[in-house]
């Protein structure tokens, strides 16, 4: 029993990790580019959190429309 709630805890507070990430790249990516923090610069930030995490529905969609607004990498 106590493992599972430690399971749960640590996911609830995973989660938390995921939301200030989520809040925070949604303000920085609106602000205006600075040289050493592009468009590429964000969307690898992005992808870092998309990897790094299990992400719920609306998670992913909130980290899709952020990269959307960034836009396709340059290739």
């Amino acid at each position: 029993m106590n493992g599972n709630k430690l399971a749960c805890a640590q996911r609830f507070n995973a989660s938390h990790v995921v939301e200030a990430e989520l809040l925070h790249l949604d303000w920085a990516t609106k602000q205006p580019a600075q040289r050493m923090l592009d468009a590429g610069y964000w969307r690898r930030r992005l992808l870092a959190v998309k990897c790094g995490f299990e992400l719920t529905d609306l998670q992913v969609r909130r980290l899709e429309k952020i990269l959307q607004r960034l836009g396709h990498p340059a290739e």
